[in-house]
């Protein structure tokens, strides 16, 4: 499904929560990201419906869904859309089975909703809690729970809001992979809030960088982490080492300790060595900048160090090529 957007934004009287955009989302996974206040949850809200746009029209491929201007709002349940939320938002009153089964509600017969929420248990595989009380769950079982509750009514788009921040790393990365899966094997399209950028780099087919209230980049993770359209998203994305007059920046694992033909050298002086479990991530001080790369050894802290950089691997944000580093 295409997703365009047209001008759309959301104004809280002086506050411009999203600015006027256009944008179009066509991949299969995309990630919006961002950090807090930023808009990319009243982005989301938007698209299910749950927050009026200001202005601007929403059109899911032909259909129009959303128009200011032509009186048009396409009500949530009829946008063939679900949702899941950072709380999960589970009954507590009620059995797995009967939360999967709310939304089915005189949409479905009662054999239809059985089957629907049978299948669906089966897809997050929770065949064996449907008489729980989600109290009686962890939380990547109650996270599986809301999926359930969401792939249940059949969405051709499923939209995630900070869907995993409430649950430790071991779990947030095995919800990753789950959630990909069952999402590839339903055929639905996905859009996923997070201000994680290790959880978007590894979902995204598309991602949406935002930063108040505007979309200042999108393609793929590669793309983004290679080519940041500004400073803000290198800084954002990865980790970004900056020329002494901000003018380029180059990744850590882009910086060589040893010498290479045509690569310039610049000498630091070493603050810290971080175990990260395969190597170190080294920080030293370089120009007055804080510099981070890679190396297999720890280094002595204030110990003098050269490291070799290609203008090759500078990113520059200007038209004019630096002279120096």
């Amino acid at each position: 499904m295409n997703i365009t957007l047209k001008g759309i934004e959301k104004a809280y009287g002086s506050f411009q929560a999203v600015k006027p955009l256009d944008l179009t989302i066509e991949d299969r996974f995309v990630t919006i990201l961002g950090q807090s206040g930023c808009g990319k949850t009243t982005l989301l809200k938007m698209l299910a419906g749950l927050t009026e746009p200001t202005a601007g029209e929403l059109f899911f491929d032909d259909h129009l869904i959303f128009s200011k201007a032509r009186k048009t709002n396409v009500k949530p349940n009829k946008r063939g859309i679900a949702m899941v939320f950072q709380d999960f938002g589970l009954w507590p009153h009620m059995t797995v089975y009967d939360n999967i089964a709310f939304g089915l509600r005189n949409i479905r017969s009662k054999k239809d909703r059985r089957d629907a929420v049978n299948e669906a248990l089966i897809k997050v595989r929770l065949e064996d809690k449907a008489t729980k009380k989600p109290g009686e769950l962890s939380g990547g079982q109650q996270q599986r729970v809301a999926l359930a509750r969401a792939i249940a009514v059949n969405p051709k788009l499923i939209l995630f809001d900070e869907a995993l921040s409430a649950l430790d790393a071991i779990l947030r990365e095995q919800m990753r992979e789950e959630i990909l899966a069952i999402v590839q094997k339903i055929g639905a399209q996905a859009i996923f809030v997070t201000h994680d950028q290790t959880e978007a780099m590894a979902m995204s087919d598309m991602m949406i960088v935002m930063e108040a209230g505007n979309v200042v980049q999108t393609g793929r993770p590669e793309h983004i982490y290679r080519s940041p359209a500004h400073a803000y998203v290198a800084d954002f994305i990865g980790k970004a080492n900056w020329m002494k007059s901000q003018e380029g920046m180059i990744r850590p694992e882009r910086i060589s300790l040893q010498p290479k033909e045509h690569a310039r050298a610049q000498t630091g002086h070493v603050r810290k060595s971080l175990f990260t479990g395969d190597r170190y991530l080294i920080v030293a001080e370089v120009n007055g900048q804080h510099w981070q790369f890679y190396d297999q050894n720890p280094h002595e802290t204030g110990s003098s160090i050269t490291l070799y950089v290609q203008e090759s691997d500078i990113h520059y944000f200007d038209k004019q090529e630096a002279s120096s580093l």
